[in-house]
């Protein structure tokens, strides 16, 4: 749904709106890591956490949250005079305000994910982005340009608070315990470090790029970044949402442990493997069918940043694994690993042009995947090998199935619309044809799982 509201602004604004808005993603990012300093993972991670623990940690969220809306909007005239674009002060006053709305809810979200409460967060976020995206279309078409994507934010996180307010059975209480905030922030605080890392790295290169060059590459930029990590950002907030209270509940059974993560990444790189290599070799009329012919430039910069999309689930499914496990202090030295390697990269790069920063984050991340399922071969005897060897079937049928896609945009018309799906189908049914054929495990698995899901259950009955 967040894809198809995406779908529509892009084809209302411009590259130069996405570019100033992005422009602050550093900042606003992180205020946020601030703000929760660890303490959702650490609530998810603990087992038998009390009222008092949960009152300390929404009331010390809460104080975070003003004393980072104050901070920015302090520093809101700075930012501006920085990046030479005035219209960032009142931007940065808007969004500071999201902060701390978002802020209000953080305690009654984990609460919901720590007890597997899934569905009622899907219809959350459902409400929440209809609204949300909503006013956002209305804005666009009235013209509001970079404020349009402003204010769905903070709609978004209105309605969403609002709601899980209205839904989650937890209540603040009077109660307010330093000594659990303290408890909570020893395993959290690495999270905290580890956070403020990741945000640098991560927004460094919207700093460098709306700095450097211009608002419209940035936008082209993030527009390709964004595309590129649809699919692996939807299976690993999935699996990050799933698998790290599950792993947390079951974190003294190594074996449990190893056959779950072997089995996720199997899973999730069924699906993310086709779709990378698929957005490859798709990416020109993809862009023109969803976002239209203005984005064409980005184009390039997608094609490169779907490789290093490739390892976005086992990022995540590593990682899950090694902070269920209580290990924040592990997770923190392959923070200061990653971020090293990853800035420096990043410095080289920066001074060969965009396209250049693209390829310094597939070797970013290919370097750190190896670096994250360290202590998963260590400690579960799962490490970057072992799960490289069970994946090479299934990249190898996706790099057949891209050949194939490949081939056909040659003997397809040159209309985007038919392009597109002629390559989505062939591409699916070929994917879908060899797995069957080699008798894959993860697609057995898939099919099992998909034949027992409700909807699954409803088809086969009508059949």
């Amino acid at each position: 749904m967040q894809f198809v509201i995406t779908m529509v602004l892009a084809r209302l604004l411009t590259p130069e709106d996405y570019g100033t808005v992005a422009l602050l993603a550093i900042f606003l990012g992180l205020a946020g890591v601030l703000i929760n300093s660890g303490f959702s993972s650490a609530l998810i991670q603990r087992q038998g956490v009390t009222a008092v623990d949960l009152s300390s940690v929404w009331l010390f969220n809460v104080v975070m949250a003003l004393v980072a809306a104050a901070v920015l909007c302090a520093a809101a005239g700075g930012i501006a005079a920085f990046y030479g674009k005035p219209v960032l002060r009142p931007l940065t006053w808007l969004l500071s305000a999201d902060l701390v709305i978002g802020a209000l809810g953080a305690v009654h979200r984990v609460q919901l994910i720590k007890s597997l409460d899934f569905r009622r967060l899907c219809l959350i976020s459902v409400v929440a982005l209809v609204v949300s995206g909503g006013l956002a279309i209305v804005l666009a078409y009235r013209g509001y340009g970079a404020w349009t994507l402003g204010w769905q934010a903070l709609a978004f996180s209105a309605v969403s608070t609002g709601l899980l307010w209205v839904v989650s059975p937890w209540r603040v209480g009077r109660e307010f315990s330093l000594e659990s905030v303290r408890s909570l922030f020893r395993f959290g605080s690495f999270l905290l470090m580890s956070s403020v890392l990741d945000v640098l790295y991560s927004r460094l290169n919207t700093l460098v790029i709306g700095k450097f060059y211009s608002a419209k590459d940035l936008g082209y930029y993030a527009r390709a970044d964004n595309t590129s990590q649809i699919p692996g950002s939807l299976m690993s907030g999935v699996l990050s949402s799933v698998a790290f209270p599950v792993f947390a509940r079951v974190q003294q059974d190594r074996a449990l442990l190893r056959s779950g993560l072997r089995k996720a990444v199997l899973l999730a790189m069924l699906v993310n493997i086709p779709a990378m290599l698929g957005m490859i070799v798709a990416a020109r009329p993809l862009v023109v069918v969803l976002f239209g012919e203005q984005w064409v430039p980005c184009v390039p910069y997608l094609q490169i940043l779907c490789l290093a999309g490739l390892f976005w689930p086992l990022h995540t499914l590593n990682l899950n694994v090694l902070v269920a496990q209580g290990h924040s202090q592990r997770f923190f030295r392959l923070e200061v690993a990653k971020k090293t390697v990853s800035l420096a990269l990043l410095g080289v790069a920066c001074f060969f042009g965009v396209t250049a920063i693209a390829w310094s984050a597939v070797v970013a991340g290919a370097i750190c995947y190896v670096i994250n399922a360290y202590y998963s071969g260590q400690l579960l005897g799962y490490g970057a090998g072992a799960q490289l060897r069970d994946l090479l079937p299934y990249v190898g049928v996706g790099a057949a199935m891209a050949l194939a896609v490949a081939g056909l945009a040659w003997v397809l018309p040159g209309w985007p619309w038919l392009q597109l799906t002629g390559q989505v189908v062939a591409g699916g049914l070929v994917y879908a044809g060899l797995c069957a054929l080699l008798r894959l495990p993860a697609w057995a698995e898939a099919w099992s799982l998909a034949k027992t899901s409700p909807l699954g259950r409803r088809f086969v009955g009508n059949a």
